[in-house]
């Protein structure tokens, strides 16, 4: 089973840019290539570099089109389209994945492939276990015939079904033999059916959103800050060629500023708390603390949640050998009472 992690946060949290540095972490420690399925309607120019050299394998999944639903549940079972750039999914073929060139796979994301789901229910008035709500057409003229278009809205059954997809899709993709596979996903407050309220991935409904950070290894959210800075600007009116250096005028900009934090933090404007988690041995918390001080890290456009990932390996390698030696001692205190001994080179 592969490791797994979801990033979440705002638009402009540098989600994509966080696929690009774990591609470069894949290739890293497995001299591989990462798979990318986006579902999202913002591009993956954040990736290009990674992409243009072959590090990025992406395919853009329709989320508009009738092969959306079963794309997703090949994908899931190791496929992967063999012509991925072609733009009709009618004629993408699907063939196993080759994991002697394929180490990791990122989902972008959670909150599109939902939508996408619901939003197939709908257009096709999907009985899932209930009747959904009445289907409805108009007419409209399209290269001079008249064609009817369906509508509908959502049932309850309909959420139900989504939830069960994304779970199943998620389970699916993390017990295929990637080193490790990463969800994105944008970031909501709703209530829970105990009417508190919490934050966590959007998804539709809000019956999922307590479950998902059980559905993957490392949870992690990203909060953007704004951050003020003064510079000197031409007044209102002129322009900087027109402009004496003794008319600049001060003003403030704001520059954003992102920390992926791996452990509960409040949200800076409700004091709710975000969810997040780090997936690692108890042994090693302690020493991620110190990597890390205030439960985050702050991604730069060269290095983030490569570094992250590369500070887990590093102290999960280190296993049982903890600071005060205990665990080391406790198998040797075992080893002699039961009468046990090490067989050479071990």
């Amino acid at each position: 089973m592969a490791r797994s992690g979801c990033i979440y946060g705002a638009t402009g949290t540098y989600k994509t840019t966080a696929i690009a540095h774990f591609a470069r972490y894949i290739a890293e420690t497995t001299c591989k290539a990462t798979l990318l399925l986006s579902a999202d309607g913002g591009g993956w120019t954040p990736c290009d570099e990674e992409i243009a050299v072959g590090m990025i394998r992406p395919y853009q999944l329709d989320i508009s089109h009738d092969r959306f639903l079963p794309s997703l549940v090949v994908i899931g079972r190791g496929y992967w389209p063999a012509n991925s750039d072609e733009l009709d999914p009618d004629l993408v073929n699907f063939v196993p994945i080759d994991w002697s060139e394929i180490g990791g796979m990122a989902v972008e994301g959670f909150t599109s492939i939902g939508t996408g789901l619901l939003l197939h229910c709908s257009q096709k008035a999907l009985n899932t276990g209930e009747n959904a709500t009445s289907k409805f057409g108009r007419e409209i003229t399209v290269e001079g015939q008249t064609v009817m278009v369906g509508f509908a809205g959502n049932s309850k059954a309909h959420y139900q079904f989504v939830h069960n997809q994304l779970q199943g899709f998620t389970k699916a993709i993390v017990s295929q033999p990637f080193k490790y596979v990463l969800f994105t996903g944008i970031d909501k407050k709703v209530d829970d059916e105990n009417r508190r309220t919490i934050n966590g991935v959007s998804t539709p409904g809000r019956a999922v959103t307590n479950l998902i950070p059980t559905w993957v290894g490392d949870f992690i959210h990203a909060q953007d800050y704004s951050v003020p800075r003064k510079i000197k600007v031409p007044p209102p009116g002129m322009t900087a060629s027109q402009c004496k250096p003794e008319q600049l005028i001060e003003t403030d900009v704001y520059d954003k500023v992102c920390r992926y934090y791996f452990k509960d933090h409040p949200d800076p404007d409700t004091g709710i708390l975000f969810k997040a988690k780090p997936r690692i041995t108890h042994g090693a918390v302690a020493a991620l603390a110190k990597e890390f001080p205030g439960g985050y890290f702050e991604p730069t456009p060269d290095e983030g949640f490569d570094v992250y990932l590369k500070t887990l390996d590093r102290l999960l390698a280190q296993g049982v050998l903890r600071e005060d030696g205990t665990l080391s001692k406790w198998r040797e205190m075992m080893d002699r009472k039961l009468g046990r001994v090490a067989s050479a080179g071990k």
